[in-house]
């Protein structure tokens, strides 16, 4: 394939592979939890041993959402977390296998690099900079104002700026030195590990999706957020391996040190919109 094509089928590929992940497995997912909603009262109704339980937990059942999203933001942040330190334990000593993979990864890409892929790399990798997530966000949490929906607005800003001090504070205790920036297509300062740019634009666009899971829009349209997040997070990680100025495993890092930040602001965000409701008697 020719570089100039190549550089355009690879956001379109992109986005298309996982639209259609998001849209028909998860469209699934989507009405046969509408269905047990809908006709769960039913099944309630005809079931003596659901009927039993549901009075035996009575004391909790308000809770029950609040418990559930707990559990699960708390097993993804704990995943995440651990991949994390697994690959934290690694990034230190030269000879592991990790750094002789990234070296291979880097000479790779040294030797591949072609004008229309760095056009399209420096576009991401300026999108997924502190400049470019600051003014995503900025007109997203506007327009989210606009709307009155200042909680999602509020999440939105807090997550991102939180999660770039978060990423300051790791290189600083990681210390990581990039790769040799002489053939680099890009300037780049400050540590290595994990990438801020990886790790930034995983929690922006991992942010904006969750807001947009929350709008009343087709499942069509939350599906296709969702492609686009996720092509923007790998656009962006690739981008800094491709143009020189981080290790693969920079990346990785990013990511998952991202994950365990995304999904502990996002199960609080959760949690605390319940318990408003809650106080304010409105349903769940």
């Amino acid at each position: 394939m020719p570089p100039s094509l190549l550089a355009v089928a690879l956001p379109v590929g992109l986005f298309l592979a996982f639209w259609a992940l998001c849209y028909w497995p998860l469209s699934g997912l989507a009405r046969a939890i509408e269905t047990t909603v809908k006709n769960g009262p039913r099944w309630i109704e005809r079931s003596r041993l659901l009927t039993w339980a549901i009075r035996r937990a009575s004391p909790i059942a308000p809770y029950a959402s609040i418990l559930i999203v707990l559990i699960l933001g708390g097993i993804a942040s704990v995943g995440a977390g651990y991949l994390f330190g697994e690959l934290a334990e690694q990034v230190g000593p030269a000879t592991t296998v990790v750094n002789r993979v990234d070296q291979a990864i880097n000479t790779w890409f040294g030797h591949e690099r072609q004008p229309a892929m760095s056009v399209l790399l420096r576009a991401a990798t300026t999108i997924g900079g502190t400049g470019g997530l600051a003014l995503i966000v900025a007109v997203v949490a506007g327009a989210l104002l606009v709307g009155k929906q200042r909680a999602c607005a509020i999440f939105l800003v807090v997550t991102a700026v939180a999660g770039a001090l978060l990423n300051l504070g790791l290189k600083m205790i990681f210390a990581r030195s990039r790769p040799d920036l002489a053939s680099a297509l890009a300037a780049a300062r400050g540590y290595s590990f994990p990438s801020g740019h990886a790790m930034g634009s995983f929690i922006t666009f991992g942010a904006l999706a969750s807001v947009a899971l929350r709008q009343r829009w087709p499942w069509k349209a939350k599906s296709a957020v969702l492609a686009i997040a996720l092509t923007m997070t790998i656009l962006v990680g690739l981008s800094r391996v491709y143009l020189g100025v981080h290790w693969a495993s920079d990346i990785i890092g990013g990511w998952t040190a991202g994950a365990v930040w995304l999904t502990s602001a996002a199960t609080a965000f959760e949690i605390l919109l319940r318990l408003r409701r809650r106080r304010r008697g409105s349903p769940p």
